[in-house]
């Protein structure tokens, strides 16, 4: 019995003595921590701008945002007329530590015959990631886009503002403002019809039109030529002193450009000289070649000084139009509040085309601010002289009817909703008119979604209380008929920029029937929806332990929400505070989790805040508020009484299944010597007895 008791205590003295971190480490071994999929974004970059025909490197920098990004290929594809000289299909760029950057060098080239525009150029990522267990993820389908501007040197049409002026020079609040812009033909081919629209306009605070339209109409801007507008404005009387921004659109076949220009306004000009050109008289019907024209104004000093050494210039931008009169005029002085008649003589030489030709009217003049310096106060004025040619086919063609302007109200059309749509009409032939004129507007198939795949028979709008078709009796020769209708945008009309098509029926005064379309841009916009699920947190917490904050959230629009950033602000310290979605595609749904680490006691309140580009590039924001009640760490009493606790082995070794089945074993051996032993020892008494 002593000696199978003295084997037992040996057993179980060797099993206790094997190193414990054998059973610590089947025990302790973490079961991994879920590291979440790295983010690739491209960072720091400014869109590059190539000339057709050009090819430029471009450096782009790579970041990986969340994770560590393992083995890391792109794969660039290009959208005509964009391509790549140095690569075939794929390139490596090897491992990308969190929020570590590296750079990707493309040589990009443009063809010859590229448009002005942007164009995209889509990074197809994939690489690996490791989760926290050990295991390589991949990940592939990545993808990140970026754009490539292909700049205007080239024989296609562009037309760019050269010089802005307005008359007068200094403008104050509630003042008549004319003006003016130079803007020239870059490429070598023609800009027909090109409509010039001014946005920006503001009648409450700004500047607003004050006779005419927003809108002006050219028949062509031939290539490499120079052509002028004007606009007559009015300055509101609440307007504010300083840099007013305005917006330039023109619009010709499929090409709309758009420039920003600036008006300074510059608050009361007392105690000096202002010259206005005012009453401007010029010819606002076609001009035939050899035919003179006379150029009149008014030439006012609105200021509270005299106005000396007045030089007067009228010049013709373009050699086909000659001066017949002296191009130069000057006046000693002219008083405050006095007036002068001024007068040029011109005409078009055979050499006109049939095309607007620009006239430089420039004022020079000193008064006792400047008088004897090199400086002098300047005034531009330009006036457009329309030529028509012998062999135009404005005076022996056939008359041509076009929209000339078209708005909307509200500008950007929602879905859904009700607009009003204006429309202009103008007959562009100066000798004749057109005659029982019948338009029909009819709207582009597959404008609408059904689960997101365009129909092919469903149309976007519907007209409100009227039909799609006007009727006009006549237009007469240069003239202009206005006609609104209200259209409804049905609610799931895709987001884009929609195509109305304008079909003229009408008649010449030969009775000739004619037909023309026109086609009509009308941007839709959806709108973005982003809805927040409950948020998951314990509302009580501890001063500088972290506490879990999470939700999930849901696009339910029917429009992606671009560039979509979620992140945690207050007044703490974070983990894991900021999570970058990107695209958020439309019934999506995505999962956010942060760390909060509270650094005082008390209340504290914090925001999970959502931002995103909805389809109309405005950036939107979305906060969620959180609250948590902080509390300091609680003192625990020591439950070893001031001794040296079991080493963490110990504790593990307590854990392990493998230490309780051999102890398991242990006592099952004991309990059955024992229980032998007893059974024997009454045995041997029975025989006894």
């Amino acid at each position: 019995m002593k000696r199978f008791l003295s084997i037992m205590l040996i057993f179980v003295l060797i099993v206790t003595a094997m190193p414990l971190q054998v059973w610590a480490e089947e025990v302790l071994r973490p079961t991994g921590r879920s590291f979440p999929e790295p983010i690739i974004t491209v960072t720091d970059m400014d869109m590059p701008s190539i000339d057709p025909g050009k090819s430029k490197n471009v450096s782009l920098t790579i970041q990986s945002m969340g994770n560590h990004a393992l083995d890391v290929m792109v794969n660039p594809r290009f959208t005509e007329p964009i391509s790549s000289n140095n690569f075939s299909s794929s390139i490596s760029i090897g491992d990308i530590n969190q929020n570590a950057k590296k750079y990707l060098d493309l040589n990009i080239a443009v063809a010859e015959n590229a448009a002005p525009g942007n164009y995209p150029v889509v990074l197809d990522f994939s690489y690996y990631y490791n989760d926290g267990d050990g295991n390589k993820v991949p990940v592939s389908g990545k993808e990140v886009t970026i754009y490539v501007r292909v700049s205007g040197k080239t024989s296609a049409s562009k037309l760019l503002i050269s010089k802005i002026s307005t008359e007068p020079e200094v403008i104050l609040p509630n003042q008549d403002v004319k003006l003016n812009l130079l803007f020239e033909n870059m490429g070598s081919l023609d800009a027909n019809n090109v409509n010039i629209r001014l946005e920006g306009l503001d009648s409450a605070a700004g500047f607003f039109i004050g006779s005419g339209t927003d809108v002006k109409y050219l028949n062509r801007v031939p290539g490499n030529m120079v052509s002028s507008v004007s606009f007559d404005l009015k300055a509101s009387p609440k307007i504010t002193r300083g840099t007013h921004e305005l917006e330039v659109v023109f619009k010709y076949g499929e090409i709309e450009e758009r420039q920003k220009l600036y008006l300074i306004v510059g608050g009361s000009n007392v105690n000096e000289s202002n010259l206005l050109i005012e009453n401007l008289e010029y010819p606002t019907t076609g001009i035939s070649p050899n035919k003179d024209f006379t150029l009149k104004f008014n030439l006012r000093n609105n200021g509270d000084t005299d106005a000396v050494n007045i030089l007067v210039k009228a010049e013709s931008t373009d050699p086909a139009v000659v001066p017949k009169s002296t191009s130069i005029l000057k006046v000693n002085s002219l008083k405050a509040e006095e007036t002068k008649d001024l007068s040029f003589v011109f005409t078009p030489t055979e050499d006109a085309i049939t095309r607007n030709y620009p006239i430089n009217i420039t004022v020079e003049y000193e008064d006792e601010f400047n008088q004897g310096d090199d400086s002098k106060h300047t005034i531009n004025q330009y006036v457009g002289m329309y030529v028509v040619a012998k062999d135009s086919d404005d005076t022996k063609g056939k008359p041509k009817l076009i929209i000339d302007k078209y708005s909307f109200e509200p500008q950007l059309v929602a879905a859904g909703e009700n607009f009003e749509m204006s429309l202009s009409f103008y007959n562009t032939n100066s000798t004749k008119s057109v005659n029982n004129i019948k338009i029909f507007l009819t709207a582009e198939p597959g404008s609408t979604s059904n689960e997101g795949t365009a129909t092919d028979s469903g149309s976007a709008f519907t007209p409100v209380d009227s039909s799609n078709t006007f009727y006009i009796d006549s237009i007469p020769p240069k003239g202009r008929v206005e006609k609104t209708i209200t259209m409804f945008v049905v609610p799931d009309a895709i987001a884009k920029t929609h195509t109305i098509t304008a079909n003229f029926e009408y008649e010449d005064n030969e009775g000739n029937e004619l037909k023309d379309i026109e086609l009509i841009g009308v941007p839709v916009v959806q709108q973005s929806k982003l809805d927040l699920g409950e948020l998951a947190y314990v509302p009580e917490a501890y001063m500088g332990q972290s506490t879990p904050i999470s939700l999930e959230f849901y696009n339910t629009g029917k429009v992606t929400l671009y560039n979509m950033m979620v992140k945690l602000e207050g007044d703490f310290q974070t983990e894991n505070a900021q999570y970058y979605v990107g695209n958020f595609d439309s019934g999506s749904s995505e999962y956010f989790e942060g760390y909060v680490i509270p650094n005082e006691m008390g209340d504290l309140t914090g925001d999970i805040v959502f931002t995103y580009e909805d389809s109309t590039g405005q950036v939107q924001e979305v906060r969620k508020e959180f609250s948590l009640n902080v509390m300091e760490m609680p003192d625990f009493e020591d439950p070893w009484g001031g001794e040296m606790p079991p080493m963490e082995e110990e504790a593990g070794l307590l854990k392990s299944k493998g230490l309780w089945i051999t102890l398991g074993v242990i006592a099952a051996a004991i309990g059955g010597f024992v229980f032998y032993k007893k059974k024997k020892k009454d045995k041997e008494l029975a025989l006894d007895e």
